[in-house]
């Protein structure tokens, strides 16, 4: 079986299982383990408790 053939039959899943389909694909994705650095990053930014700006309320022109 090809890749493209697998996504086309993916395509017929219906949405209510899709999240079941996801399960299963996800299984075969390998875990990467985070470097130091990253961890001490993902630290820092959920530590930051500086205001953000609104998406809304950001002037994009």
């Amino acid at each position: 079986m090809s890749r493209e053939m697998l996504k086309g039959l993916i395509d017929l899943v219906p949405d209510e299982d899709i999240e079941a389909i996801y399960k299963v694909i996800i299984k075969f994705i390998p875990e990467v383990t985070p470097e130091p650095d990253e961890i001490e990053a993902i630290m820092e930014a959920k530590a930051d408790k500086s205001p953000t700006i609104s998406h809304e309320d950001f002037f994009w022109n």
